[in-house]
């Protein structure tokens, strides 16, 4: 009798014996091929022994004595089933294991994920009001120096492009021909209105823009190309009107120019501190731009010993201002938008992290992978701890000066501090410049202080001095200027008709006032190698 049809004989059997088979077979709960094998096999077993009783109560009989003989069905269910795994093929053996594998890393990956997706970020702050909010700090209106600006902007011509590569050429209007000088008269005549919407600007006592976006996303808004829209044509104003200073030292408005040099240093002062980093960073170009110009104008022109006194007691009185050159709130509110959308709200401060949050959270793939399958992630309040602590020590390195800070790589010891965070790992670079670059501007303007000084000490007494020490004892400074790149004051010596003044710059080394220079010989300055040399600047690109 064929295996295949035995299923059917059932009914041949004795009730006792179909039932026990049907009781096994439930009980098996394994793939239908296979217990429909087993159904043919217990069912040719007991036919093999029943087929020598005569009568059905002797067949009866001994069915059930064969079952008495198998056991606890739900026992030998569990064994058949066994021992029919055990004996498939190996190649089913490693599919059936690997397909179970599979489903378990399947199940595992859905469980990590599910604290990820599960779950929608509380959007209660509107950042860019509240960027609006610190920028504006309750001032009224009439203090706000942007609206000058930007109608300085509106009404300016833009500079050409000869003009702009000339200055940065430092070919000064003395060595312009007739053509040259004519085209200057015409781009500063026509610029007029912009130049005196510039100096009322200067007068206001405070800057801040008014931030628009058509979404509160910061990430996302279109805030940015909007600021970046009209920075360009601040920088070209500053060209503008770094050209009207030249005129006027070339016609010996040498009173003029320099004043003008502290209008363009103030435009630059007011972007400095509030709002985008971005602004503030071109407000600092600004500033540069003015105190090259000044260095040139003072080395190269006879300037009036009042105008000198003048120039540096408001240079003095503008640098003592209360008011930060880098200030980082703005970017902290991009990281503080960010978080409030990639983790959850428990109303205290804490939440759980969000799939959008991983790149704030995680460093690289390594530990991202490891948060994910272990299920560690940091939550909101970890990370903001995080953010707080990385910008507190940013802060704290504008106060310490890079002497003292010693040779430790800034942007080193923000890696560390941004640990396992994506986004504050890529700004740790940035920052550590930053700092160098405030650092560098503090410097300059105590450079500049000086050589006004020396320059109002020589006017008096017919030489320069022969140490700082004497420009503090008779009044010409307030006090010696310490160089923040050294443990000492700035270095200055006399020479023969002149002096040198610098600083020891970035590489904390006394080069002996050795600039450092590029390839084809010309002067790089304010490089991260050799000294930061005030004077003599002969060399300088007043636009570099």
């Amino acid at each position: 009798m064929d295996k295949g049809n035995k299923k059917s004989d059932l009914r041949d059997l004795p009730n006792n014996a179909a039932e026990f088979i049907k009781n096994v077979i439930q009980k098996m709960r394994y793939r239908k091929k296979v217990r429909q094998d087993v159904h043919a096999e217990l069912t040719a077993h007991f036919e093999d022994e029943l087929q020598d009783c005569k009568t059905d109560e002797e067949r009866e009989q001994k069915a059930r004595q064969i079952i008495t003989g198998f056991g606890d069905v739900k026992l030998l269910a569990i064994l058949l089933r066994r021992a029919k795994k055990r004996c498939r093929p190996l190649w089913r053996k490693a599919l059936v294991r690997s397909f179970q594998a599979v489903g378990i890393v399947i199940l595992y990956i859905l469980i990590c994920s599910a604290p990820l997706v599960i779950g929608r970020a509380n959007v209660s702050v509107n950042y860019i009001d509240w960027l609006n909010e610190q920028v504006r700090a309750g001032r009224a209106e009439s203090q706000n120096a942007y609206p000058y600006y930007k109608q300085a902007v509106e009404s300016s011509v833009k500079i050409s492009d000869w003009l702009k590569c000339t200055c940065n050429l430092v070919k000064w209007p003395a060595d312009f021909n007739n053509v040259e000088m004519q085209a200057l008269l015409k781009f500063l005549e026509d610029n007029k209105e912009a130049f005196a919407l510039v100096r009322e600007g200067v007068e206001k006592p405070y800057y801040w823009a008014t931030y628009q976006a058509r979404q509160p996303d910061l990430m996302k808004s279109d805030m940015m190309v909007n600021v970046m829209k009209l920075l360009p044509d601040f920088r070209q104003l500053a060209y503008a009107f770094t050209w009207r200073i030249l005129y006027k030292e070339y016609k010996v408005d040498v009173d003029g120019a320099l004043n003008d040099c502290l209008v363009l240093q103030k435009f630059g002062s007011h972007l400095q501190g509030n709002g985008l980093l971005i602004e503030q960073l071109l407000g600092i170009a600004i500033e540069a731009r003015s105190h090259r110009t000044m260095f040139m104008i003072l080395e190269k022109t006879d300037v009036p010993v009042n105008t000198l006194k003048d120039i540096q007691e408001r240079l003095h009185d503008e640098f003592g201002r209360d008011h930060d050159i880098i200030n980082l709130e703005g970017e902290k509110a991009f990281l503080y938008d960010y978080i409030q959308r990639s983790f959850t709200d428990d109303g205290r401060g804490g939440g759980r992290m969000l799939v959008k949050g991983v790149p704030l959270a995680v460093g690289d793939w390594k530990s991202g992978l490891w948060r994910f399958v272990t299920l560690s992630y940091p939550d909101r309040r970890e990370v903001t701890a995080k953010v707080d602590q990385y910008y507190r020590v940013a802060e704290q390195a504008f106060d310490e000066t890079p002497w003292h800070a010693g040779q430790e790589d800034e942007s080193e010891k923000y890696m560390k501090i941004a640990g396992d965070s994506f986004l504050l790992r890529i700004t740790a670079p940035a920052h550590g410049r930053i700092v160098q670059l405030e650092w560098r501007v503090k410097t300059i303007r105590l450079g500049l202080l000086t050589v006004l000084a020396l320059e109002r000490y020589e006017k008096d007494k017919g030489e320069y001095p022969e140490n700082l020490s004497t420009l503090v004892e008779l009044g010409y400074l307030k006090e010696i200027p310490d160089d923040p790149y050294s443990d000492g004051p700035l270095v200055y010596k006399k020479t023969d008709k002149d002096f040198i003044l610098y600083s020891f710059g970035e590489n904390l080394i006394d080069d002996g006032g050795q600039v450092a220079r590029r390839d084809d010989g010309s002067v790089k300055q304010w490089a991260s190698e050799g000294d930061w040399v005030f004077r003599p600047v002969s060399e300088l690109q007043v636009t570099q």
